[in-house]
């Protein structure tokens, strides 16, 4: 009788584990794919790109024009179009971050390399979504912060793994 029970919770629990993945709220994407919203041209140049500096470059490349539109369509007041620029931008970013947090061990020359490209790129674009978000109006800018938010931890966590091997700056998430 024993044995019922436990292979209907072994089962239970096989079914919700695979469903998982399933379970992420609306709009979520996973950190580790590319945004859907890009377009073709876009994205065939990040993955035709094999190794990983030049992987990051094309990512980085493609998130400067999608911030640069976004700027653009904001000062037009076009502000969806806008704010969907900039979810890119940050989508790619964190796209960025993941890629090169998954490179093998042995790979931690190129891995620290794109950590410093991906710090890089934000510091350079930091004007530049400053000013998308100042050019928001109220109800585009909290959902564009947030994002933004994400991006700014991205470039603190790489410069943290890059001069102190993670231990040089404390967040208030340790």
């Amino acid at each position: 009788m024993l044995w019922k029970e436990a292979f209907i919770l072994s089962l239970s629990i096989i079914a919700f584990d695979l469903q998982t993945p399933l379970l992420r709220t609306p709009g979520e994407r996973p950190s580790d794919s590319l945004p859907q919203e890009l377009t073709e041209t876009e994205t065939q140049t990040i993955m035709k790109e094999r190794s990983p500096k030049p992987h990051i470059g094309a990512a980085l490349k493609v998130s400067d024009a999608r911030i640069a539109s976004a700027l653009r369509l904001a000062r037009e007041s076009q502000y969806g179009p806008a704010a969907q620029g900039a979810d890119i931008y940050a989508a790619l970013i964190v796209y960025g971050d993941a890629y090169t947090r998954k490179l093998p061990a042995p790979q931690i020359k190129d891995r620290n390399t794109c950590l410093k490209m991906l710090e890089q790129a934000i510091f350079k674009q930091s004007h530049t979504v400053d000013a998308v978000l100042r050019e928001f109006p109220v109800d585009y800018r909290q959902a564009a912060e947030a994002k933004i938010d994400q991006v700014k931890r991205i470039r603190l966590r790489a410069i943290n793994d890059l001069l102190g091997d993670g231990r040089i700056i404390k967040t208030s998430e340790e």
